[in-house]
């Protein structure tokens, strides 16, 4: 008999934490181990999530939760979690190194508003190991609750009345009735919130409505402006420009990676790696930069086993050969699936799990203002700019509402 494990990974605007400066980590080598795992997961993760459409997702609460499944894993299973989430640098320290970073994340010492939560609900009929359990709660902060899985109905609402409570009623239903059943092992649930202000806000008097294109459609949107000093850079090389958005408090920022075409978002994807965004971030230069940056909300529900297949971890979720040894001694546990949700809103005040953009613009001998209009295709990401982290990341392809006819 094999049980299922099922992985809720939520994302949402939850709570508040108040950024400290103060590095998590005492050891530097597995700070930057951490922040190079965290990047190098969201870029091959991105590049395996659908094409010309929106997306938003938290590649750190998914590594989060996956990294609590990785703590039960043994053999081949292990190694090809350990391969897909970059954990291999990190070792035996992972899980560790992943308390110390939420640890960091839970002290209120910011400005921003951004809470994680961890809750695993275990089956009444079988048992995990203790040890698993207790691992649980010691790195991740994991709370415990038993539950009766062939209650299908009752166990899903409990859940997701839970689920309700983390993310401020963003998300409700989440986990339908018919994805539980009595040979459920565990469910596990991640929530992640961020909402933050812009450090300089954009005035909603300037909001206009401006054009938004694509390759295949022209839309009409609110695009928001402001002019005011902001880090950004022009990649010629790259095909691309990256503006930098800091907000309040100024530890966490959201960094815009825009092509130079309108048809360049395929091309950027492709390219992107953790050290070409590396060489991106340090090539962020303060200057004064006219800002063009559309208002807009986005939500994003995925299945992500054949995501995560595909990134080189299949045995997680094969039935015979799965070994989870270390949260079953009977080895009769796989995953049957990872739903991740998300919701951001980018408004004049700042964001609900947000994205920004600009350009740099210079002559050999007159320095002129420059303009940036984020009116094609871009990506976003959320990051902790003290320890180079990424909490979420995004595509925007286009607006809401429907696409209008080219006039030209």
């Amino acid at each position: 008999m094999f049980s299922s494990l099922i992985f809720v990974l939520v994302l949402i605007n939850c709570t508040e934490f108040k950024m400290a400066t103060v590095l998590p980590f005492s050891n530097r080598e597995m700070s930057a181990a951490f922040s190079r795992a965290n990047k190098r997961f969201m870029l091959s993760l991105l590049k395996q999530l659908p094409s010309e459409s929106n997306i938003f997702c938290s590649p750190f609460s998914i590594s989060t939760a996956l990294a609590m499944v990785h703590m039960g894993a043994e053999t081949d299973t292990l190694k090809e979690m350990s391969q897909a989430l970059h954990f291999e640098e990190m070792d035996k320290d992972v899980h560790a190194v992943f308390g110390s970073y939420l640890d960091f994340l839970s002290k209120e010492t910011g400005d921003c508003t951004l809470k994680t939560a961890n809750r695993i609900y275990q089956s009444m009929r079988f048992k995990p190991e203790e040890s698993f359990l207790q691992n649980c709660n010691k790195h991740f902060k994991a709370s415990v609750e038993s539950v009766n899985f062939s209650q299908s109905a009752a166990t899903s609402k409990k859940i997701n009345s839970w689920v309700n409570q983390q993310t401020e009623n963003k998300i409700q239903d989440l986990i339908p009735a018919s994805a539980l059943n009595e040979l459920t092992f565990m469910v596990l649930v991640n929530a992640i919130y961020f909402k933050g202000n812009w450090n300089s806000k954009f005035e909603s008097k300037y909001t206009e409505i401006m054009e938004f294109r694509n390759t295949k459609e022209k839309f009409l949107t609110d695009m928001m402006y402001q002019m005011d000093s902001f880090k950004f850079c022009h990649m010629p090389d790259l095909m691309l420009n990256a503006l930098e958005l800091p907000y309040q408090g100024k530890t966490l920022s959201m960094l815009i990676l825009l092509p130079t075409a309108v048809d360049g978002i395929e091309s950027l994807e492709k390219n992107l790696t953790e050290s070409v965004l590396k060489t991106v971030v340090s090539n962020l230069r303060k200057q004064k930069v006219e800002v063009y940056l559309p208002k807009f909300k986005m939500e994003s529900t995925f299945e992500l086993k054949s995501y995560l297949s595909a990134l080189g971890m299949p045995l997680a979720f094969d039935e015979i050969k799965a070994d989870f040894s270390g949260m079953d001694k009977g080895k009769n546990v796989y995953i049957s699936e990872i739903f991740h949700k998300a919701f951001v809103e980018v408004n004049e005040e700042g964001t609900e799990a947000a994205a920004a953009m600009g350009i740099y613009v210079s002559t050999s001998s007159v320095q002129i203002t420059p303009e940036f209009r984020a009116n094609h295709p871009f990506l976003f990401f959320i990051r902790d700019s003290v320890n180079d982290v990424i909490l979420f990341a995004g595509r925007f392809y286009k607006p809401d509402g429907s696409s209008v006819k080219d006039e030209l």
